[in-house]
């Protein structure tokens, strides 16, 4: 696992995660071995249980036998049973349900009723008390009765209450009284015919909670959203969506949500929990709610908001965090640990200080930093109190307090600390993201105080776990690497080409949310559900070696300074297991050659030569906040790498005005001074190397995900004289790649489709109805979503453009296929790898349009009577599975590409879903898209398709194909039509992502048109 020390991550309230489980704080010994366990007979559910002797605690009178019963192969105790030495008349047994040591320990773990009087299946009276798991929601059941030396006390899932009742009287399973009529059992049969659930229900949820919280001390948001997902998918199939007990799962998710810039998702889940939290069994549930939306505020930057709501959240953790630890003084941050016996104490203390923790970041924002350091200090303080996690909730408080050293203009101080939070989290996930984010934090700090030589060290030492676990960071932070080696090239000039060479290397370290995101479901998608059992079980093989490794790390930064033989030792073992590593992504890559595609491999300069074409170049580009790179390799592999005073807020505004009279259907002039203005930012500081380039191949980023590069110009042009404006389109033939490594991976493979036909195409689909997609669509979270997916309505105009590039391909009614047949059911059975082209005219949805579209889709027919909208979106982890050998995949949809931002403001997120959406197609087997950037006319659609497919017969590749066709839209059709064809609207919106058909032995080949929508 990513992080050891289970029970206690679960407190770390700051970083969305939840409480621990309930039988984190009880005493548990597990079942040991199988000679220790005893057979305990079946539960309600009929999940064989096992019972083995526990350990006892102080309850009101001694314990002559504790006795854990395990059910359904779960680790935790469905059942303890404590038989206790001591009366038995009414009197005591009311006072011990109702008031004593033993029902002050449940009420610590449990919300629980009034005890019920009742009696056993041998007559014994007993109460039973019904009660709910604070953290969880989960039913429970306790159990009061008489024994031989005095009264049983007994507490469990009610499926186990059956066992329970055996272990009290000690009846065999299978003996002559234990199917007696139980009155007890009567009591629960209401409950558990509403809400049946078992030890494994209980089980799977904890084990997803925790890997959530295990993922999110790691800072893998992406992961993490996934493993809250289950949870919560299993605690609304058993409680219901509607159970206020969902709020820990629901919050957990909205915060990962939020820390991926899905604000608008996030949004709309914490408005869920709005209506869940006051009436949760969790008491710190509201505390927690105000608490994640205040980091939720803090994300957007939005300091007022989360000023108010942290302080909030502190007001309501204090009340349930005992008075006499609230005005501790601080230690120092060796983070000592006393033990409490309440989880709900335990999980407020640690709420608190992680808020106060919250809002010293806010303080320290806005300048305030010597309250920021009193709030340090106080979270400090409370931490000491309890058992927790000193390396993560160190390293955090660490890191917390460096960014208010560093507002406070003591870089130094602040470089001193985040040191030691990288060390911390060395500690406690070694060789993860966590750890590598911290150190490219201390590079940038010791960039800013001109320590070059100490930075590059920190940069690249975060860049070596970046490249063993194939994980990214933000863009920002790799920009700052990329600067400090900037300032290594000007200080050292005869460095400056290995240099840029690293500089190319470190830029792919950089991936956006939503590409981290599509990449790991990818990933998961082709392990568990590809249809090849040679790469589940190769990916299979490689996950545990992968997990194997990362143990092995941890096992070697815990024993610290051992002798050198247990050292070396140890470090042969990880060197063994690195060697597994590589055989294991050896068999993926051979079973699924596309498989790289979906992990964060750096290409070097020389993978990318290698695949490079004479007078061919690729630009690779990053933006951030302030200032961007632009990276060149050459055919020759030399590297050109430049520092960009464009930054994305200031990119995206010129994206937007170029596309502004494109996304209003043409009207208006086309805005040529930000074409230049963006032309002039972007690849005139590596206009040299471009120099003679006959094709470029671009790695966009942002919000330049959503324009074609071709609509850039290398000069001033007016808008009225757009026939002879110096379009880049006129210099190269331009393909967009997903990333350097999709180029290479791409390049390596089959040359061109082998598939014996042409052509197969889908159009006018039938779109969902206004019923199926309010079921797909709920009206809590996505009402607005439904709303804009009613508006995607039917593209009559896509069978004509079907038929004819059929027609044009000499090809017969079989391979056009329309209507109620557009299903994705009828794409998986239409053998789609045995045709060449392969001709997708709908619609495409991406995240960043419709928030609760987690994937980017592609819009079919639903199937005849289809209860809700599911089957009728075609995501991308669901290309991965189809078998293609195609040169071109057209997505002829409305504005596949996407505009520049998404609903929440994310730069680039529609266009960086695009991105996954074609590592898709690419994967599957295609080796390019045909895509459009914006609905385009039906008339220049046609042209640019004819003459595309006839270019492409007389051996022309793709791209050239496209360019010829847009050259002519410009210079000969512009000059004779109304209206004016050279406005970038008619010819500019579409692209190339990928190769598509490079040039090789003429045959017929053919690509489809886009149709605007």
């Amino acid at each position: 696992m990513v992080v050891r020390r289970l029970a206690w991550l679960a407190l770390l309230l700051g970083a969305a995660c939840t409480s621990p489980p309930p039988d984190a704080y009880v005493a548990s010994s597990g079942i040991a071995s199988a000679a220790a366990a005893r057979p305990a007979g079946a539960d309600s559910r009929g999940e064989a249980c096992l019972s083995q002797d526990g350990r006892p605690v102080a309850l009101d009178y001694p314990v002559s036998q504790a006795t854990e019963a395990y059910c359904g192969g779960y680790s935790q105790p469905a059942a303890r049973v404590f038989a206790l030495i001591g009366p038995t008349d009414d009197a005591a047994l009311d006072r011990i349900a109702a008031g004593g040591i033993w029902r002050s320990w449940l009420d610590q773990r449990l919300a629980c009723g009034a005890p019920q009087a009742t009696r056993l299946g041998d007559g014994s009276r007993a109460l039973v008390l019904a009660c709910t798991r604070r953290q969880g929601g989960w039913q429970h059941v306790a159990l009061v009765t008489q024994g031989a030396e005095g009264p049983v006390l007994a507490d469990g899932i009610p499926t186990a209450l059956v066992v329970i009742e055996r272990l009290a009287r000690g009846i065999a399973p299978g003996g002559p009284t234990a199917a007696a009529q139980s009155e007890a059992l009567e009591l629960q049969t209401v409950r558990l015919a509403a809400r049946a659930f078992g030890a494994g229900d209980v089980r799977d949820y904890e084990q997803a909670m925790n890997l959530g919280q295990q993922w999110n001390a790691a800072e893998n948001h992406v992961r993490a959203e996934d493993a809250y997902r289950a949870a919560l998918a299993i605690q609304e199939r058993v409680l219901g969506a509607a159970d206020p007990n969902t709020v820990g799962a629901v919050v957990h998710l909205a915060l990962n949500l939020s820390n991926q810039q899905r604000f608008r998702e996030a949004e709309a889940l914490f408005l869920r929990a709005d209506g869940l939290a006051t009436r949760a069994s969790d008491p710190t549930a509201p505390a927690r709610l105000a608490h994640y939306r205040g980091l939720h505020a803090l994300n957007q930057g939005q300091h007022e908001a989360a000023l108010r709501l942290l302080t909030r959240a502190e007001q309501l953790y204090r009340v349930d965090v005992p008075p006499s630890l609230l005005n501790t003084a601080t230690r120092d941050d060796s983070f000592g640990a006393v033990s409490l016996s309440s989880p709900i104490a335990q999980t407020a203390i640690v709420g608190l200080a992680e808020a106060q923790r919250g809002r010293a970041t806010v303080l320290a924002r806005s300048g305030a930093g010597p309250q920021a350091l009193a709030l340090l200090t106080s979270a400090r303080g409370l931490l000491s109190q309890v058992e927790y996690d000193p390396d993560v909730v160190g390293g955090r408080s660490l890191r917390t307090e460096a960014a208010v050293r560093d507002a406070a203009r003591d870089p130094g101080g602040a470089s001193d600390l985040l040191a030691r939070a990288a060390d911390r989290f060395g500690l406690a996930a070694p060789g993860e993201r966590a750890q590598a984010r911290t150190l490219f934090l201390l590079g940038q700090r010791r960039a800013e105080a001109g320590q070059t030589e100490a930075a590059l060290a920190a940069f690249r030492s975060g860049a070596e776990i970046l490249a063993r676990r194939r994980i990214a960071l933000e863009t920002d932070q790799v920009l700052a690497y990329l600067d400090a080696l900037g300032a290594q090239m000007a200080r050292q000039p005869a460095a400056a080409a290995s240099l840029q060479r690293e500089m190319f290397g470190a830029a792919q370290y950089a991936q956006r949310g939503q590409t981290s995101r599509f990449l790991a479901q990818a990933a998961a998608r082709l392990a568990t559900a590809s249809g090849d059992g040679r790469v589940a079980d190769a990916v299979r093989r490689l996950q545990d070696a992968e997990r194997e490794l990362r143990a092995l790390f941890a096992e070697r930064d815990a024993i610290g300074a051992a002798g050198p033989t247990v050292l070396a030792e140890l470090d042969a073992r990880i060197d063994a297991q690195q060697r597994a590593r590589e055989e294991a992504e050896s068999e993926v890559a051979a079973a699924a050659p596309a498989y790289r595609q979906l992990l964060l491999t750096a290409a070097s300069p020389d993978d990318v030569a290698r695949v490079l074409r004479p007078k061919e170049v690729l630009v690779q580009i990053l933006l951030g906040p302030r200032f961007g790179f632009v990276l060149a390799v050459q055919a020759d592999g030399a590297v050109q790498a430049r520092k960009l005073d464009l930054g994305e807020a200031a990119a995206a505004a010129l994206v937007a005005r170029i596309r502004r009279p494109m996304d209003q259907g043409g009207a208006g002039d086309f805005d040529t001074a930000a074409a230049h203005a963006l032309y002039q930012g972007l690849l005139a500081p590596v206009a040299p190397a471009l120099a003679g380039a006959e094709r470029l191949v671009v790695v966009p980023d942002g919000p330049l995900l959503s324009i074609p590069f071709g609509v850039l110009l290398t000069g001033p042009a007016e808008p009225g004289a757009l026939r002879s404006a110096p379009w880049l389109l006129r210099q190269a033939a331009i393909v967009h790649a997903t990333s350097p490594q999709a180029l290479v991976t791409l390049r390596n493979g089959a040359p061109a489709s082998t598939a014996p036909r042409p052509y197969i195409g889908f159009g006018d689909f039938n779109p969902p109805t206004p019923a199926q997609l309010a079921r797909s669509f709920p009206g809590d979270r996505c009402a607005e979503d439904a709303r804009l997916a009613e508006g995607l309505g039917r593209l009559p105009g896509t069978r004509a453009e079907v038929e004819a590039t059929a027609r044009f391909l000499n090809q017969g009614r079989e391979a056009s296929i329309f209507g109620a047949d557009f299903t994705a059911a009828a794409l998986r059975r239409a053998d789609l790898g045995q045709h060449r082209i392969i001709h997708l005219a709908t619609h495409a949805l991406l995240p960043g349009e419709l928030s609760c579209v987690q994937e980017p889709s592609v819009v079919v027919s639903p199937p005849p009577g289809a209860a809700n909208a599911d089957a009728a979106l075609l995501r991308a982890s669901e290309v991965l599975t189809l078998r293609l050998d195609a040169d071109l995949v057209i997505l002829s949809a409305c504005n596949t590409a996407g505009p520049a931002t998404g609903v929440d403001g994310a730069i680039g997120g529609a266009g960086e879903a695009l991105s996954g959406l074609a590592r898709s197609f690419f994967f599957a087997g295609a080796r390019g898209l045909l895509v459009t950037h914006w609905p385009v006319d039906d008339r220049a659609a046609a042209f640019t398709v004819a003459y595309m497919m006839r270019q492409q017969e007389a051996s022309r590749d793709s791209a050239a194909a496209l360019r010829d066709a847009q050259l002519v839209l410009i210079q000969e059709a512009g000059a004779s039509l109304a209206p004016d064809f050279a406005h970038p609207f008619y010819w500019a919106g579409f692209a190339m992502i990928g190769d598509g058909r490079l040039p090789g032995p003429q045959r017929v080949a053919g690509a489809g048109a886009a149709i605007g929508g």
